[in-house]
């Protein structure tokens, strides 16, 4: 005779979450596929670090130092603003150089009075250095329940506990930026990155250690490069759909329209909406959906003159208006702190790009 196997009910959180993720996903799918645009846009950066844009990277202390020295200063090469590189980084080699001819330790790179001398020597306006923390990956544990039922009908179902392991990785960088005509440090934050995993002994495998310290790295340095430069952000934006106002002779070119729209192609979902709106005039997704052309586009001041005209024929509040006033708003916020940035002269208002 066979061996006849039992049937494993498992009523554990974790499959509750994987199932309730699985319901959702598809609705979130939609609504991410379904009337929205999703817009990069520019950020100025979040403290006055990213005035300095002529620098050097000493070398970072602490745990994986060197690796982080060396990602931090591809970080910066990295940034680009108006198509061109926002950083000018002093050559390694050449910084070097300077600190062997000064004959520092390297203890004494964390001193601002030598962090001038370096940035005089090399022609950087500011030195960045820092220090890296890796913590020890952190295991907790807990159990969940399981429901056992046998293929033999004549026996009970019974329950069963299986361990659970939570890994976390955390990774602590704190960059500090000296500026050099001043000898005096401008700018230091540290940035805490997290990563976690959670598996039971029954399931599948989780993120192998490695993978959980990159990945909480990675939230460090964006967390970084945020305060030190620019940054770009995606956002989506919805268009309408609604049909009311809408010519029923007009009603198969707008739903062509939003099938270009969702498939990116906004070039043709405008122009078929800006013909259909001049013979549409009462149509409030028409009006709405030629500010999001402007929006998508990047002009944010036609933009928010077409979202406040939109605002001002509603009787009442609407979500979508609101929300959009509120973005335009902040980009355009932003592009007036880009253009305000000291040192900048190449600095314009950023483009919105899809």
């Amino acid at each position: 005779m066979g061996v006849k196997k039992a049937t494993v009910r498992t009523t554990s959180k974790s499959v509750y979450r994987t199932c309730a993720a699985l319901l959702i996903a598809p609705f979130v799918l939609l609504g991410c596929a379904s009337n929205t645009a999703p817009v990069s846009m520019q950020f100025a950066a979040k403290t006055d670090a990213a005035k300095y844009r002529r620098v050097a990277v000493l070398p970072f202390d602490g745990d994986g130092g060197a690796k982080a020295t060396v990602d931090f200063e591809s970080m910066l090469s990295s940034v680009r603003y108006e198509q061109r590189p926002y950083f000018t980084i002093v050559d390694r080699q050449q910084l070097l150089n300077v600190i062997g001819e000064l004959a520092l330790q390297r203890s004494g790179l964390v001193d601002p009075r030598s962090a001038s001398k370096i940035g005089r020597l090399t022609g950087a306006e500011a030195l960045y250095g820092g220090t890296v923390v890796i913590a020890p990956i952190a295991y907790k544990y807990s159990t969940e329940s399981r429901t056992v039922c046998p293929k033999d009908k004549d026996k009970k179902c019974f329950t069963t506990q299986v361990r659970c392991t939570t890994k976390t990785a955390r990774f602590e960088l704190t960059p500090r930026l000296v500026e050099v005509t001043r000898g005096t440090v401008v700018y230091s934050e540290t940035k805490v990155g997290l990563a976690s995993s959670y598996r039971c002994d029954d399931q599948a495998t989780d993120d192998p250690e490695q993978v959980l310290l990159a990945k909480a790295a990675a939230s460090a340095f964006q967390q970084a490069r945020e305060d030190v430069a620019p940054y770009e952000k995606n956002v989506l934006v919805k268009f309408q759909s609604n049909e009311d106002g809408i010519d029923p002779q007009s009603l198969e070119t707008f739903r062509g329209s939003l099938e270009f729209a969702n498939a990116g192609r906004f070039d043709r979902a405008c122009t078929q909406w800006g013909e259909l709106a001049r013979a549409n005039p009462s149509s409030f997704a028409l009006q709405y959906n030629l500010a999001v052309c402007d929006e998508v586009s990047g002009r944010l001041d036609s933009a928010l003159v077409k979202y406040q005209q939109v605002d001002s024929t509603l009787t009442k509040p609407n979500p979508d208006v609101n929300a959009a006033l509120v973005r335009v708003r902040e980009g355009i916020a932003q592009q007036d702190k880009l253009k305000k940035k000291p040192g900048d002269p190449r600095a314009s208002a950023p483009q919105a790009t899809r």
